[in-house]
Order: structure tokens, then sequence, then C-alpha cells
């Protein structure tokens, strides 16, 4: 049998193809470059987002895929979302290409994303982002999306999700998110604290175009209080910059508790036939406007 192989035509090419693949597998473990590797990760998402980024470390695995530790996004230096790993998983393939796709996944607050980002070697930036989102907690992330300094809300739950966003050559996508035991606490209306709401069942969903968000509903809903929400905002991370809103709401309140809270809202808020409250929020992000108005989308 040993004979056989050894007199086999190809045995000698394909030992050396076998020597170098291997030679080179082990020359990538001794030799990878993961501070260069580290660096150009950091500059991208820097170049391409408002982000600053952290990375403790990165390496190589077997499979080719680069696994990142210590990795924070920093809006500020008191904003910050941190991950327990990021796992990068390129194709060797797709490195050559004009547009690669890499295919990705985190696991933070006890949950996960994964999801796949392309990059334009042309523009020098992120194309596009899907992603979805399993088990992850919300407690961080209003954080990055708001001005340092603005996020007095505080809120917990836990949060699903699918997301596309195509940012070349304009920005356009979907996204669906669903958030189970959302609780909200320090909430505020005309400068008056209202009580915590615990345990909402929330969904957000929407398109994003024309350099716009257009939520087709934000609804919060749990034992006595139904809000829901439509409209059009900036770029969902472009929030924290300011822009153009309109939005229409729409409150109904059952919950003994809360009930005493319509007599304070009633003359900001239009009554409707069932007895539910709407109005309209306008002006801009950093100084928006609250009008009475009956909304007919809803």
């Amino acid at each position: 049998m040993k004979d056989k192989i050894r007199n086999y035509k190809y045995f000698v090419p394909l030992s050396y193809i076998t020597f170098f693949v291997a030679a080179f597998f082990v020359f990538l473990f001794m030799t990878f470059p993961g501070d260069v590797v580290k660096q150009r990760i950091i500059s991208e998402i820097q170049n391409s987002t408002p982000y600053m980024v952290d990375i403790q470390s990165a390496d190589v695995s077997a499979l080719l895929n680069v696994n990142l530790k210590g990795v924070k996004i920093y809006k500020s230096k008191n904003q910050f979302l941190e991950l327990d790993s990021l796992t990068l998983k390129p194709s060797l393939f797709s490195l050559f290409s004009d547009s690669p796709k890499i295919p990705f996944n985190a696991n933070l607050h006890g949950g996960e994303i994964e999801g796949a980002v392309r990059l334009s070697k042309q523009n020098n930036g992120i194309q596009e982002v899907q992603a979805s989102i399993k088990q992850i907690k919300v407690d961080s992330i209003p954080d990055l999306i708001s001005g340092e300094g603005s996020a007095e809300i505080l809120i917990n739950g836990i949060m699903d999700g699918e997301l596309y966003v195509q940012f070349d050559p304009t920005p356009k996508g979907e996204f669906s998110f669903e958030v189970e035991g959302l609780n909200i606490e320090n909430l505020k209306v005309k400068g008056m604290k209202l009580p915590n709401l615990s345990n909402l069942k929330s969904r957000f969903n929407g398109d994003i175009g024309d350099n716009l968000t257009n939520i087709k509903e934000l609804s919060m809903k749990g034992n006595g209080i139904d809000i829901q929400i439509t409209g059009t905002t900036p770029l969902l991370w472009e929030i924290s910059k300011g822009g153009i809103l309109d939005l229409g709401y729409r409150v109904e309140i059952t919950n003994t508790d809360l009930a005493k809270y319509k007599t304070f809202l009633s003359p900001y808020l239009a009554k409707h036939r069932d007895g539910s409250l709407g109005g309209k929020i306008l002006g801009t992000v950093k100084n928006p406007r609250f009008e009475k108005d009956s909304i007919k989308r809803f």
C-alpha cells in the first residue's frame, strides 16, 4: 500500500502542496500581526461611524477567524458599549473582492449579535450591515444614541430583532426590534417626573430612506397603559447630532394608579373618541415641541 502511494504520479506535487499549506498555517499562527489587524479594524469603524473603538487584543484561530477581546465602542469617555467577545469570519476569497463581506459574531450583555458587514474598498468604509440580535440587555444602548449627559431615562429589558442598513450610495434599510420585560425609570414630561413603568412589551420597526428613519411602529404596552408612536426622525445613528422630528403619538391609560396623570396630560393632548389621548412631537431633537392635535394615522 505504501509503495502504491509513493509510486502515485501526483504524490510528489501533492506532498509539496501539503507541506506548503501546513507550513503556511504554522507561520501564520506564529507571526499573526494582531496589532496590525487590530488597528485596521479600529480605523475602519472610526472612519465609517461616529464612534471610537478600543480593542485589547486580536488573534487568529485555526479556521482563520479573527478573535477580538476587550472591545469597547465609545460615544464619549462615559458613554460606551463593551463587548464580551467579537469574532470576525472573513473568507480568503472575499478579501480579494472590491466589496468583501465579513460575517461576525458578538457576545454582550448576556446575548448575541450575529451578522455580516460588507466593506467598500473604493470608498474606504462600510457599505452595508446585516445583524440578528438575540436576548440582548438594552441597558447601555440609549447611551450610544443620546448626547452626552442627556440620557437621564433608565431603561432595561431583553431585546431581539433584525437590522439591515445599506450605507452606500445613500442610506436605506429596515429594522424590527422587540423588547420583553421593559422597565422605564426617571421619565419626565414638562419637567414632571412620571411613575416608573415596568414589565412592558415594546415593538420598534420601520425603514430607512431619504436620510430619515421612518417609524412604522414604536409601541409600549403593559398593565393599564398603551403608548403608540409613528412618524419620522433623523437617521438612528445621527440622532445625537440633532435634526427634525415629525412624530404622532397616542396614549391610553386605564391603570388606576396612572389615571390621575391624565388630568395633567390633557392640556397637551387631544382627546379621541375612544377616550385615549393624542398629540404630536415636532421641532428638533434638541428642542422638541409638543402640540395638542388629533392624529388620524391611529
